[in-house]
């Protein structure tokens, strides 16, 4: 097949999202298909170049971070990135665009089915589906009847989770959404042996926002300090708005010395912080299927989430999913026993090897996007 793909975001810029379009792109390259990628350029990046067998073309908006984008910017991306992927349909007569998310870019690929009868399938993100984030509540609102002829009009809509093909069906429930889970690189991301210390220590990785509910979680952390016998260290690695307020906290609540504020990490630099810990803990309340649980199961570590998007396929025997209020009991109950927390990691590693991998995903898409081609 000849593939476009249109993003707004793709590594290094942006999240998850950007992550599982990196590895599905070159998973498609690597069975043979052709993959170009229309996306956004950023300070220090090539505005062309051919990575893995991937084409990609990175389009100057008024993209001001990596981590996130405002409405404002993603309209800037759509100006910039409309006419190049014109031109590049009629260059290299594609026979179907993916696109990554609904919005900004469910737009390019309905003005290409529009002129070209290009079928483009939409692969939902979790912010591209309104009332995902609060911050685009009144923009949604305005631009809602825009975003369900994009989805009408698309050859197919995907989720990377049940929570997530809920939320969209409660927006628009005109049309069938499928569910392709996200995977995780298991030869970058795996367990080592730890050996006996007297030090817990409790991993948080995401970006510092208030939606990640850490808040809930600092004021735990004295009164689960005083029911165990080890010392505890609660890391967190990541960075964001939410960071200074964070730490704050941590003071208010006399907490400074088991809190490690990390910071932002690449994905070279974060394998270790995974290794070195003993759980993972994500206490957010909205979610697709997130990459970083993901990535702590497949390093072989037990889970406490929250009941948010993807718990439910992520979490069987290999951890909790629980309200914020509960995680200190659930945390407690793995420190203390290390018997359960080394038997729910090996459940991890196994469920990821299981249900969670990117050459299973890339295969899953790849079917479809052969189905709804031209």
């Amino acid at each position: 097949m000849n593939i476009l793909v249109v993003s707004h975001e793709y590594p290094p810029v942006g999240g998850g999202g950007a992550n599982a379009c990196l590895f599905l792109t070159k998973g498609y390259v690597q069975k043979g298909h052709k993959v170009t990628i229309v996306t956004v350029w950023y300070s220090g990046l090539k505005e062309y170049e051919v990575v893995d067998g991937v084409e990609i073309f990175r389009v100057r908006s008024k993209r001001a971070q990596k981590e996130h984008c405002s409405f404002l910017e993603m309209l800037s991306y759509i100006l910039k990135a409309l006419p190049i992927a014109d031109r590049l349909q009629k260059e290299k007569k594609f026979e179907v665009c993916q696109v990554f998310f609904g919005i900004p870019s469910g737009l390019i690929g309905w003005f290409l089915k529009k002129k070209y009868k290009l079928p483009y399938v939409i692969r939902f993100g979790g912010g591209d589906i309104p009332g995902f984030q609060e911050r685009f509540t009144i923009v949604y609102k305005l631009i809602g009847p825009a975003i369900k002829t994009i989805w009408k009009n698309a050859a197919a809509l995907v989720a990377n989770s049940q929570g997530l093909k809920d939320m969209a069906l409660k927006f628009f429930d005109k049309k069938e959404i499928g569910i392709i889970y996200n995977g995780v690189d298991t030869e970058v991301f795996y367990p080592l042996e730890k050996a006996e210390r007297d030090e817990i220590h409790i991993l948080f990785v995401s970006r510092l926002i208030e939606r990640k509910g850490l808040q809930y979680i600092i004021p735990q952390l004295n009164d689960i300090q005083n029911h165990v016998d080890k010392k505890i260290k609660l890391l967190i690695v990541g960075d964001g708005p939410y960071r200074e307020t964070l730490e704050q906290l941590a003071e208010e609540n006399h907490v400074q010395k088991l809190v490690q504020f990390v910071g932002q990490k690449d994905k070279s630099e974060i394998v270790p912080y995974y290794q070195d810990a003993d759980l993972f803990i994500l206490p957010s309340a909205r979610e697709g299927m997130p990459n970083v649980v993901l990535e702590a199961m497949a390093c072989g570590l037990p889970i406490i989430m929250t009941p948010c998007e993807g718990s439910k396929e992520l979490v069987e025997d290999n951890g909790y999913i629980v309200q914020t209020n509960e995680f200190q009991k659930y945390i407690v109950r793995l420190i203390v026993d290390s018997e359960k927390r080394k038997k729910m990691g090996a459940h991890s590693r196994e469920l990821v090897n299981r249900k969670f991998t990117w050459n299973r995903s890339t295969e899953q898409y790849i079917e479809l996007l052969d189905e709804k081609r031209i």
